[in-house]
């Protein structure tokens, strides 16, 4: 599997729900589990304003 799945762009950002840095799958709320198919609301949140600002 890879390190930052291309389906997942919100891995470009740190987790504040898990910690997990970027680029790295968040893990379930007890660190217990890594999340393979999606990530938290909050980092999908996070990456939203990141990803206006980017653009021209």
């Amino acid at each position: 599997m890879p390190d930052r799945p291309t389906n997942l762009p919100a891995l470009a950002v740190a987790c504040p729900s898990c910690g997990s840095a970027p680029g790295v799958l968040c893990t379930s709320h007890g660190g217990t589990r890594t999340r393979r198919h999606d990530t938290h609301q909050t980092r999908t949140a996070a990456h939203k304003p990141q990803q206006t600002r980017s653009t021209p």
